[in-house]
C-alpha cells in the first residue's frame, strides 16, 4: 500500500511488510490500524495522527514524527532507535492516553521536556536515552535497561523501576516520591547522596 498517495484516512487496516524506504508521509490519520513487520526506517511522518494503533516487530529507527499525535498506541518488539520524540505533538501537552513500549529498543532517543505520565517502557533497551525535564509520574519502567540514560529534573513520582537495571538517578536532582525500586540495583541510588559508605 502506497502511504504517499492521496488517501488521508485509514481505519482498522492492517499493514504488513510495508517498506516506504525513507519516504515522506504527510497529514495521514490512522485509526485502530495494525503495523506488522514493517520498515519505516529513515521515514518522515509529518502531522500524522495515530489512534489506538499497534506496531509489532517493526523497524522505525531514525524516523521523524514532526507534529504527530499518538493516542493509546502500543509498540511491541519494535526498533525505535535514534528518535527525537520532542518533535511530536507531545511537546504541546500530556498524552491524552498513554503510549506503551514493550520489549522495544529505544536506544539513543530523546524525550526532553515531555509529559509522559502513565507511559509504559517495559522490558526495553533504553540505552543513552534523554529523559531530562520529563514527567514520568506513574510510568511503568519494569525490567528495562537504562544504561547511560539521563534523568535530570525528572518527575518519577510513583514510577515503577522494579527489575530495571543500569539506571543512574540522582535523588537530589530528580523527584522521587513513592517510586518503586528493587535490590540490588537500588543500591546505586546511594552513590548520588553526600554520604560515606563503609563496610562493616
Amino acid at each position: 500500500m502506497d502511504l504517499s498517495g492521496p488517501q488521508r484516512e485509514y481505519d482498522s487496516q492492517e499493514f504488513k511488510n510495508a517498506n516506504p524506504k525513507g519516504g515522506v508521509i504527510k497529514s495521514k490519520e490512522f485509526e485502530s490500524c495494525t503495523f506488522s513487520k514493517c520498515s519505516f526506517r529513515d521515514c518522515v511522518f509529518q502531522y500524522c495522527a495515530f489512534r489506538d494503533c499497534v506496531f509489532r516487530a517493526s523497524d522505525l529507527s531514525f524516523v521523524h514524527f514532526k507534529g504527530c499525535t499518538f493516542v493509546n498506541c502500543q509498540f511491541s518488539n519494535c526498533e525505535l532507535i535514534g528518535i527525537n520524540w520532542a518533535e511530536t505533538a507531545w511537546s504541546k501537552g500530556r498524552l491524552r492516553e498513554p503510549v506503551h513500549f514493550v520489549e522495544c529498543a529505544l536506544n539513543h532517543s530523546i524525550f526532553i521536556g515531555l509529559n509522559l505520565r502513565g507511559i509504559t517502557i517495559s522490558k526495553c533497551a533504553a540505552l543513552d536515552v534523554d529523559f531530562t525535564d520529563c514527567d514520568l509520574t506513574q510510568c511503568d519502567c519494569r525490567f528495562t535497561d537504562f544504561a547511560d540514560s539521563r534523568f535530570l529534573h525528572t518527575n518519577l513520582t510513583e514510577a515503577d523501576f522494579t527489575g530495571a537495571k543500569n539506571y543512574a538517578i540522582a535523588a537530589s536532582s530528580n523527584t522521587l516520591k513513592k517510586t518503586k525500586f528493587s535490590l540490588p540495583e537500588a543500591m546505586g541510588l546511594l552513590y548520588s547522596l553526600d554520604i560515606v559508605l563503609t563496610e562493616y
